[in-house]
Order: structure tokens, then C-alpha cells, then sequence
């Protein structure tokens, strides 16, 4: 079984395996979506649409730093304040920004994601509660990590969408030989 990319999900394995697994394989093929282009073509929209990928790198490379620095790691959130004390609109690309900086920015908030989430597994801790509170309630880490893997089902669409229209990549999955730099 060793022909699978290590960003697949395991045939069989824990829930918790599972739950990180499909999360993993959300962010490798958001990051294959994105990958290899120049400022004009992370900039890129549709004329029905403000999003483009650079945009999305930043605004997942802050969602990613939220949920796991913030309110699983409980750690100051550095990429999330970053554009909040520039009061920038990380869905905005800078014309002064540079490919490497976005995608890097994006890399390392994964890379340091991925770490706190194998120690949340290493610790068995997916049913503890996470610093984010709701009504007098605090949500699980579980449960915070369930939300990341819908925010990236919904934007791997809107990359999808938008990889297509700027250079016709299509396909629901990486190559098998893809690795971003965190895997």
C-alpha cells in the first residue's frame, strides 16, 4: 500500500488519524492549487468575485494561526496580528508583495499548525476544550479542527475555480509525486 502519496488518509486508522488526515489532504491540495505563480496570477479574479489565491494563502495562512496558535495552542497569534496591526485585509494582495512571501507565510503557518496538531494527537486531546468560547461554552479542540476542514473545503473550491481560470489546471488531486515543503 505504499503507492499512496503521504497526503492521503490511511485506508484504516483512528478517528483521530482520520480527522488530521483529511485535513492534510485539504491543505496539500489547496497548496498544489496555488502552487508555482507569479504576483499577477496569485492576484487574480473573477469579475463575479474579490478572492483570488494570493488572497487565500494570506487568509488561510491567518485561519490556520488562529485556530491552532490561538485557540488550540493558546500562543500569541503572529500571522493573524500582523495584518490586523498593518490593518491590511489579508484577501488583499499588496502589489508589493512577492510570490515567495505569500507562499511562505502560508507554508510556515501550516508547518507550525502541524506541529501543535500532532502534539494535540500525541496528547490525546482532541476532546479538551480549545480557548474559543461560544455563549459560556468552550469549544472542543475537536471541534475547532472539524471548522478548519470545512474552511478548506470551501476555499479548495474557490481555488479550483480560480487555478482553472488563470491557467487551466484542473483535477481533484495533486500529483502523487507533489510535496509542499511541510510534508
Amino acid at each position: 500500500m505504499n503507492a499512496f502519496p503521504p497526503w492521503e488518509p490511511p485506508m484504516f486508522a483512528s478517528d483521530s488519524e482520520h480527522l488530521v488526515a483529511m485535513l492534510d489532504r485539504l491543505r496539500v491540495t489547496f497548496r498544489y492549487k496555488a502552487d508555482g505563480l507569479n504576483l499577477n496570477q496569485l492576484r487574480f479574479r473573477l469579475p463575479s468575485s474579490g478572492l483570488s489565491l494570493g488572497g487565500l494563502l494570506q487568509h488561510l495562512a491567518t485561519v490556520e494561526d488562529e485556530k491552532f496558535s490561538y485557540f488550540i495552542a493558546r500562543e500569541r497569534p503572529e500571522v493573524l496580528l500582523e495584518f490586523l496591526e498593518r490593518d491590511n485585509d489579508p484577501f488583499i494582495v499588496q502589489e508589493q508583495q512577492s510570490p515567495g512571501e505569500l507562499y511562505e507565510r502560508y507554508d510556515n503557518a501550516v508547518l507550525k499548525s502541524r506541529a501543535i496538531q500532532q502534539q494535540v494527537i500525541n496528547d490525546n486531546k482532541l476532546d479538551t476544550p480549545s480557548g474559543l468560547e461560544f455563549e459560556g461554552q468552550h469549544l472542543s479542540v475537536r471541534r475547532i479542527i472539524c471548522d478548519l476542514i470545512e474552511e478548506y473545503g470551501r476555499h479548495t473550491g474557490h481555488a479550483d475555480l480560480l487555478r482553472e481560470a488563470v491557467d487551466g489546471r484542473v483535477g481533484e488531486d495533486p500529483p502523487h509525486d507533489y510535496r509542499p515543503m511541510w510534508i
